[in-house]
């Protein structure tokens, strides 16, 4: 990006401001979850999209951006945070597919989830990722849907 120009986070953000150490990135990645965890998902949300800013070809700030997303209780924009955004950063992660199956099924979307979940086991090569899925294949989230009429 050229010296000045603006990014689609409406700021400027200096070239050598990219280089910021993974160290402080992986920090800031627990931050933000312990402020979602602490009730405090718009604050995190902040902290995802800056990471994502920084490392805009990593999904995993994308995770926990729709993670804060599913606090806020906008199901359907962490849906699409992790089918159109991580997704496309990397197609093969497993944990960005068992995440999805994740917000679908909060969703009321129990087919596509189904259908996710089943990949993500059947392929099993993040372990993470295949025991989110097979956790999932027993939780409905019915209450969630109750709560949110």
């Amino acid at each position: 990006m050229d010296s000045g120009q603006t990014s689609t986070y409406a700021c400027e953000i200096p070239e050598d401001f990219v280089e910021v150490r993974s160290e402080w990135l992986q920090l800031l990645m627990s931050v933000g979850y312990v402020a979602c965890g602490q009730g405090r998902p718009s604050q995190s949300a902040i902290i995802f999209d800056g990471i994502a800013a920084v490392r805009p070809d990593s999904e995993l700030p994308l995770i926990g951006l729709a993670m804060a997303q599913i606090n806020l209780g906008k199901i359907a924009l962490a849906g699409d945070t992790l089918l159109k955004r991580a997704a496309k950063l990397n197609p093969g992660s497993q944990l960005v597919r068992a995440f999805a199956a994740m917000a679908l099924r909060m969703a009321g979307i129990v087919e596509e989830s189904d259908r996710l979940i089943d990949a993500v086991i059947a392929d099993g090569t993040d372990h993470c990722a295949t025991e989110l899925a097979r956790n999932l294949k027993n939780e409905d989230f019915k209450y969630l849907r109750k709560k949110s009429r």
